[in-house]
């Protein structure tokens, strides 16, 4: 049960530290008003960036072992090498991978709907 929800959780984790390395205002202003503006921080945030990739990797290749589907991998690994790329130079290429991150776990999440009985396991 819990692995299954390793490819959101990572997600989301990428999303929150991708944002933040690009410097979001908004979710900037939020993080120094609840008193956590010491994450904003790039020693802090690169490492935490990659450790929810690394995460949302494996829920997806766990994830794929249970409908044999490759195309969330596929998505994943282009917006993750994207992220990383353009990290430090181009912030629209960030947000293309994180729609692109988003959309391969929402692809995924599709294929664990359709592969809800137990027939569907390979």
């Amino acid at each position: 049960m819990i692995k299954e929800q390793l490819d959101k959780v990572g997600a989301a984790g990428s999303i929150f530290a991708a944002l933040c390395c690009i410097g979001t205002p908004a979710l900037l202003a939020f993080l120094a008003s609840i008193g956590l503006g010491f994450v904003i921080n790039d020693l802090i945030l690169l490492p935490l960036l990659a450790a929810f990739l690394i995460l949302t990797g494996y829920g997806l290749v766990v994830s794929k072992k249970r409908h044999g589907r490759k195309e969330p991998l596929i998505a994943f690994g282009i917006s993750a090498t994207l992220i990383v790329i353009t990290m430090w130079f181009s912030t629209i290429g960030v947000i293309v991978g994180l729609i692109g991150l988003a959309a391969s776990t929402v692809i995924n999440i599709y294929y664990q709907r359709r592969c809800a009985t137990a027939a569907c396991d390979v």
